[in-house]
């Protein structure tokens, strides 16, 4: 139909025809609030106003559409992805159960995101078999990313490969091999599962806008492209992106008030001017965050980047329960979200449980190695050896985070902290002189952007961040 993408099409059809949101939501394996943002752009584009209008101007677009059955399908407005059945390389045919099964998990995995349309199994296993040229199965399938793989057992190891490549261009994006013991095959399927799929999601999200961020002021784009494109801003960690995003955020909720997606985004956006101190007072922006993220849970309660978004913007808040609530439940709704297990490590510190978070951040870490923001997970590391007194271990995570990021406040605290623990004064004054330098009038009053649970532990950071020479 004209002006509509092939996904566009397909919902409006549905919606048309008598179908509920959720009902169009489960079977395309959409957020709800994704569907109905959707419908606000396809109203838009046919000028159209209810269910009855969309219904009438559907019907006079059947009679006039040609062979568009016989087209190649557009690219749907999300991130699109085939995922190929990874290829059985051990010569013995009774191991295609391990190599299918690793393809379907993937498969589910990606499906349960709210941020990509990904081709059904049934489809994708059509070509099983045959050799194919990924840019042609990318064209016929209407998609932007193919994933293909392959595992070879021999005795009890098995070796998974798999990459990901632009159907455009044919270009490998990312690719990565990973070994295993068959011991317990299933444990094995979901580690690799879990290392795939986050990997995959941070690839194709930081691939998917082509275009310089000025762009973004184009007033046609739909509330997805807006959301899409602040998500991207998110990454860049800087005071100017983080305006920026809050502008295209405020624009795309004027068009979709109830989008789950632009209500978590834009809760994101707060919590991190907050935590990075980007507002001169940070308390606004955080309450900011939690009632969005409160928002973005109610309209979409199975999105379980809504709950990460609550269960982070509760820490300045010092709402630590209903923050392990929320990352417990993004981890049970997505057990392959890299972010919501790290930021679930990071709160398990705060909350002095280090054992378990420092379980929870290896799992980030590892199956989400490319992850932009990964020195949040350093610093949690780090986080997690202080409040268990690892105190030179600490100083390596702490290290490590502010090497990946320099403007990262709560890395120095760690790391100088860790250094009057361990009785160095020259060195903690040396991190306190370098985190000046990289964060100007810095103090010990921003350690309230994350505060410990224990007040005890809260008050010795302090006294210890004193001592090593932080204003106070």
């Amino acid at each position: 139909m004209s002006g509509l993408s092939h996904r566009e099409s397909q919902i409006a059809q549905d919606y048309a025809s008598g179908e509920s949101y959720q009902q169009i939501a489960d079977r395309l394996c959409l957020a709800p609030s994704t569907v109905r943002t959707h419908l606000a752009a396809i109203y838009r584009k046919l000028g159209v106003s209810s269910k009855l209008e969309l219904r009438d101007r559907l019907g006079a677009a059947e009679a006039t559409k040609g062979d568009l059955d016989d087209a190649f399908p557009a690219r749907p407005e999300q991130p699109s992805i085939a995922v190929l059945a990874f290829e059985n390389m051990s010569g013995d045919p009774e191991q295609e159960y391990f190599s299918d099964g690793i393809s379907d998990d993937i498969i589910t995995a990606l499906s349960r995101s709210p941020w990509l349309f990904i081709i059904a199994r049934n489809t994708t296993f059509t070509y099983k078999g045959s050799s194919v040229d990924v840019r042609r199965v990318a064209k016929d399938l209407g998609v932007r990313f193919v994933l293909e793989g392959s595992v070879r057992r021999s005795g009890d190891r098995v070796r998974v490969t798999a990459q990901l490549i632009d159907g455009t261009t044919g270009g490998h994006l990312w690719s990565e091999r990973y070994d295993g013991q068959l011991e317990d095959v299933f444990d094995l399927q979901d580690e690799i599962t879990r290392n795939v799929v986050a990997s995959i999601q941070t690839t194709v999200h930081l691939s998917t806008i082509p275009e310089p961020v000025e762009h973004a002021s184009r007033p046609d784009l739909t509330v997805w492209e807006l959301t899409m494109r602040s998500w991207h801003l998110l990454y860049d960690f800087t005071p100017e992106s983080y305006a920026h995003a809050k502008t295209l955020l405020e624009r795309a909720l004027a068009l979709d008030p109830e989008s789950a997606e632009a209500n978590m985004v834009l809760s994101l956006i707060n919590h991190h001017i907050a935590i990075m101190g980007f507002a001169a007072d940070v308390k606004p922006a955080m309450e900011t965050a939690y009632a969005l993220a409160r928002r973005a849970t109610r309209l979409d309660d199975r999105n379980e980047y809504a709950h990460w978004a609550l269960g982070i913007s509760c820490w300045g808040l010092f709402k630590y329960e209903e923050s392990l609530a929320a990352l417990e439940r993004a981890v049970a709704l997505n057990p392959n979200c890299s972010l919501a297990y790290g930021s679930l490590g990071t709160l398990l510190g705060i909350l002095g449980r280090s054992d378990e978070a420092i379980a929870n951040q290896d799992i980030a870490i590892r199956s989400n190695p490319l992850d932009p923001s990964i020195f949040f997970r350093f610093s949690g590391l780090a986080l997690a050896h202080y409040m268990a007194g690892r105190f030179e271990t600490a100083i390596e995570w702490a290290e490590r985070a502010i090497h990946r990021r320099p403007s990262w406040f709560f890395a120095h605290f760690v790391l100088a902290a860790s250094q009057i623990a361990l009785g160095r004064e020259k060195d903690a004054a040396l991190a306190v002189k370098a985190a000046l330098d990289a964060l100007p009038g810095i103090g010990v009053e921003d350690l309230d952007r994350v505060p410990l649970k224990d007040p005890e532990k809260m008050a010795t950071l302090r006294e210890r961040l004193i001592k090593a020479g932080f204003p106070k």
